[in-house]
Protein backbone atom coordinates (compact mmCIF):
# COMPACT_ATOMS: atom_id res chain seq x y z
CA UNK A 1 0.00 0.00 0.00
CA UNK A 2 1.13 3.37 -0.69
CA UNK A 3 1.90 6.15 1.50
CA UNK A 4 -1.07 7.95 -0.48
CA UNK A 5 -3.77 5.04 0.14
CA UNK A 6 -2.63 4.61 3.50
CA UNK A 7 -3.37 8.83 3.95
CA UNK A 8 -6.65 8.25 2.26
CA UNK A 9 -7.63 5.08 4.16
CA UNK A 10 -6.76 7.55 7.67
CA UNK A 11 -8.90 10.15 6.72
CA UNK A 12 -11.95 7.79 5.59
CA UNK A 13 -12.21 6.66 9.27
CA UNK A 14 -11.84 10.67 10.50
CA UNK A 15 -8.44 9.60 12.23
CA UNK A 16 -5.54 12.46 11.81
CA UNK A 17 -2.79 11.51 9.45
CA UNK A 18 0.83 11.48 10.71
CA UNK A 19 4.23 9.86 9.61
CA UNK A 20 3.99 7.28 12.48
CA UNK A 21 0.33 6.55 11.59
CA UNK A 22 1.31 5.82 8.14
CA UNK A 23 4.30 4.04 8.91
CA UNK A 24 2.49 1.40 11.38
CA UNK A 25 -0.58 1.28 8.76
CA UNK A 26 1.44 0.36 5.84
CA UNK A 27 3.13 -2.24 8.13
CA UNK A 28 0.02 -3.75 9.03
CA UNK A 29 -1.52 -3.83 5.55
CA UNK A 30 1.27 -6.04 4.33
CA UNK A 31 -0.17 -9.03 6.13
CA UNK A 32 0.16 -11.30 9.35
CA UNK A 33 -0.34 -11.40 13.02
CA UNK A 34 1.85 -8.80 15.14
CA UNK A 35 1.54 -8.63 18.57
CA UNK A 36 3.01 -4.95 19.97
CA UNK A 37 6.40 -6.09 20.38
CA UNK A 38 6.81 -7.34 16.61
CA UNK A 39 5.02 -4.61 14.72
CA UNK A 40 6.87 -2.03 16.91
CA UNK A 41 10.26 -3.75 15.73
CA UNK A 42 8.93 -3.46 12.12
CA UNK A 43 7.98 0.18 12.09
CA UNK A 44 11.26 1.05 13.56
CA UNK A 45 12.90 0.13 10.20
CA UNK A 46 11.58 2.94 8.27
CA UNK A 47 10.49 5.21 11.58
CA UNK A 48 13.60 4.41 13.88
CA UNK A 49 12.39 6.98 16.84
CA UNK A 50 9.27 5.89 17.27
CA UNK A 51 8.03 4.93 21.07
CA UNK A 52 5.70 2.10 22.23
CA UNK A 53 3.48 4.49 23.62
CA UNK A 54 2.34 5.55 19.82
CA UNK A 55 2.28 2.52 18.02
CA UNK A 56 0.44 1.13 21.18
CA UNK A 57 -2.18 4.38 21.34
CA UNK A 58 -2.44 4.26 17.31
CA UNK A 59 -3.06 0.09 18.01
CA UNK A 60 -5.84 1.37 19.86
CA UNK A 61 -7.41 4.42 17.46
CA UNK A 62 -7.32 1.48 14.68
CA UNK A 63 -9.22 -1.30 16.67
CA UNK A 64 -12.01 1.46 17.62
CA UNK A 65 -11.99 2.79 14.17
CA UNK A 66 -12.65 -0.70 12.21
CA UNK A 67 -9.26 -0.88 10.94
CA UNK A 68 -7.91 -3.66 12.45
CA UNK A 69 -8.82 -6.28 15.30
CA UNK A 70 -7.44 -7.57 17.81
CA UNK A 71 -7.98 -11.45 19.61
CA UNK A 72 -5.40 -12.47 22.77
CA UNK A 73 -3.40 -15.61 21.80
CA UNK A 74 -1.14 -17.26 24.28
CA UNK A 75 -0.83 -14.28 26.78
CA UNK A 76 -0.44 -12.16 24.45
CA UNK A 77 -2.89 -9.33 22.52
CA UNK A 78 -2.00 -9.85 18.59
CA UNK A 79 -3.52 -7.66 15.74
CA UNK A 80 -4.65 -8.04 12.17
CA UNK A 81 -6.65 -6.21 9.99
CA UNK A 82 -9.91 -6.57 9.59
CA UNK A 83 -11.43 -8.94 6.88
CA UNK A 84 -13.56 -11.52 6.75
CA UNK A 85 -14.34 -13.84 9.40
CA UNK A 86 -11.71 -16.65 9.55
CA UNK A 87 -10.38 -18.88 12.29
CA UNK A 88 -6.70 -18.20 13.76
CA UNK A 89 -5.05 -21.00 13.82
CA UNK A 90 -2.10 -20.76 16.77
CA UNK A 91 0.53 -23.07 15.74
CA UNK A 92 2.29 -24.06 19.09
CA UNK A 93 5.21 -25.93 17.81
CA UNK A 94 5.90 -23.26 15.35
CA UNK A 95 4.64 -20.12 16.18
CA UNK A 96 3.32 -18.98 13.68
CA UNK A 97 -0.03 -18.08 13.17
CA UNK A 98 -2.42 -18.42 9.99
CA UNK A 99 -5.38 -17.69 8.82
CA UNK A 100 -8.23 -20.72 7.83
CA UNK A 101 -11.15 -18.97 5.78
CA UNK A 102 -13.97 -20.70 6.10
CA UNK A 103 -17.67 -20.42 5.94
CA UNK A 104 -19.16 -19.29 9.37
CA UNK A 105 -22.73 -18.75 8.49
CA UNK A 106 -23.91 -21.70 10.43
CA UNK A 107 -22.28 -20.05 13.67
CA UNK A 108 -23.81 -16.54 12.91
CA UNK A 109 -26.87 -17.72 12.26
CA UNK A 110 -27.32 -20.08 15.23
CA UNK A 111 -26.29 -17.55 17.52
CA UNK A 112 -29.10 -15.32 15.38
CA UNK A 113 -32.03 -17.48 16.32
CA UNK A 114 -30.94 -17.12 19.67
CA UNK A 115 -31.31 -13.04 19.60
CA UNK A 116 -27.22 -12.85 19.40
CA UNK A 117 -26.35 -9.79 17.10
CA UNK A 118 -23.08 -10.99 16.08
CA UNK A 119 -20.32 -7.93 16.13
CA UNK A 120 -17.20 -9.76 15.62
CA UNK A 121 -16.40 -13.40 15.60
CA UNK A 122 -13.73 -14.65 16.82
CA UNK A 123 -12.47 -18.26 16.07
CA UNK A 124 -8.67 -19.70 17.69
CA UNK A 125 -7.50 -23.19 17.11
CA UNK A 126 -4.41 -24.07 19.18
CA UNK A 127 -2.89 -27.05 17.78
CA UNK A 128 0.59 -28.65 16.51
CA UNK A 129 1.20 -27.40 13.30
CA UNK A 130 4.48 -29.04 11.86
CA UNK A 131 3.20 -31.82 9.65
CA UNK A 132 0.46 -29.67 8.75
CA UNK A 133 -0.09 -28.40 4.79
CA UNK A 134 -0.19 -24.72 4.13
CA UNK A 135 -2.81 -23.94 1.87
CA UNK A 136 -2.20 -20.55 -0.45
CA UNK A 137 -4.57 -18.28 1.40
CA UNK A 138 -3.06 -18.63 4.54
CA UNK A 139 -1.84 -15.63 6.33
CA UNK A 140 1.72 -16.42 8.81
CA UNK A 141 3.43 -14.18 10.68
Amino acid sequence: MSKEEATSLLRSRGLKVTPQRVAILRVLLNGGHFNITQLLNEVRRVEPSISISTVYNTLMAFVNSGILRSFEANGKTWYEVRKQPHINIMCEDTGEITDVYVDTGFIENELSKRGIKVKDLNIIVYGDCAGASKPEASNQR
